[in-house]
């Protein structure tokens, strides 16, 4: 696709409607199993090589997938913006709700405010995350611990609009206003200095925002985990290395590394069949995702997909100051 200019501090196509290019901190991606869910986490190893440790938490709130999301939103407008130093950033409320969600998902009272109420979660949120050696293929020595927000600014007429589920006083032209993208400075932010630095000096996650919007749940925490270059990846031989794959033995270890925490062996399996169509459907360099076993077989799950053409993990490159470019 043709590269399309779009207007600075907006992330949404002015020409024809592309995919926007996410960015995601790499050790917070591969963790997003243990980091945004309830339950026991666990321990992921393949092939002699911890891809997953059990130090992973969040401390001060309890968040789930649109808190994944909107961070995942934060620091793709943090690296759209230029990086800056001091960590801040600002948009719109329909800006952010376009990102996340798309722009055919209703953003009606109720989504937006689960969004505002998932960022006032993250500013309370510290993370507790491990790192991980690319080079030497290990995990890092210690975890970084920080918070991810120091403060967050959120326009008054927004508040007022969804201070009540479904009730507000203002006409209705004025409420589409405010959600709109024409109001600027709805909402603003700065990110923790510790972590800002933290971004400047990682290799981040690249990402397609519109696979991204298409999954849900287990599917989108898996497709974070297995597009990580943390994986080790083999070549299928008999296809003469076109396609790529790895299998993961699903002990319950394992299980609840990735974040799913089914009962049974049986329902652990069938969870993991229902993510892996959705990732599939959403992704297609994904060829398989598939958990088998059963009968007396131990349980397995086979991830066949095309190698990526190019890095997943790298340090942005910037534009000039009047553009972005979207993902191809």
């Amino acid at each position: 696709m043709a590269e399309v200019v779009v207007r600075q501090r907006s992330l949404v196509p002015l020409g024809p409607r592309g995919p926007v290019e996410g960015w995601m901190d790499d050790d917070v991606a591969s963790a997003a199993t243990q980091l945004f869910g309830s339950g026991p986490s666990g321990l992921l190893v393949i092939d002699a090589r911890e891809l997953l440790s059990s130090t992973a938490r969040v401390v001060g709130a309890q968040l789930g997938e649109l808190h994944f999301k909107a961070l995942m939103a934060l620091i793709t407008l943090h690296v759209a913006h230029g990086m800056p130093a001091e960590g801040r950033g600002k948009t719109t409320v329909g800006e952010l709700s376009r990102i996340v969600w798309g722009e055919d998902r209703a953003r009606g009272g109720s989504n937006t405010k689960k969004l505002l109420r998932a960022l006032f979660d993250l500013r309370q949120a510290s993370f507790t995350v491990p790192g991980y050696d690319m080079v030497n293929q290990r995990p890092a020595r210690g975890v970084s611990d920080t918070s991810l927000l120091i403060n967050l600014y959120v326009d008054e007429t927004i508040l007022k609009a969804f201070d009540q589920a479904g009730r507000h006083d203002m006409a209705r032209s004025e409420f589409g206003e405010a959600l709109g993208a024409k109001r600027r400075g709805t909402i603003s932010w700065r990110l923790h200095p510790d972590y800002t630095q933290r971004l400047a000096e990682a290799d981040l996650r690249r990402f397609d925002w519109t696979k991204a919007q298409q999954l849900r749940g287990v599917a989108l925490a898996l497709w974070m985990v297995f597009t990580s270059p943390r994986v080790p990846y083999r070549p299928v031989l008999e296809r003469g290395g076109e396609l790529e794959m790895v299998e993961i033995p699903l002990t319950l270890e394992h299980c609840h590394a990735l974040g799913v925490r089914a009962s049974t062996d049986a329902a652990r399996r069938r969870t993991f069949n229902e993510a892996g169509e959705r990732v599939c459907a959403a992704d297609k360099s994904f060829v398989a995702f598939e958990a088998h076993g059963g009968r007396g077989r131990d349980s397995f799950l086979r991830i066949i997909r095309t190698p990526p053409p190019d890095p997943p993990v790298s340090q942005p490159a910037f534009v000039p100051a009047q553009q972005l470019t979207l993902a191809a």
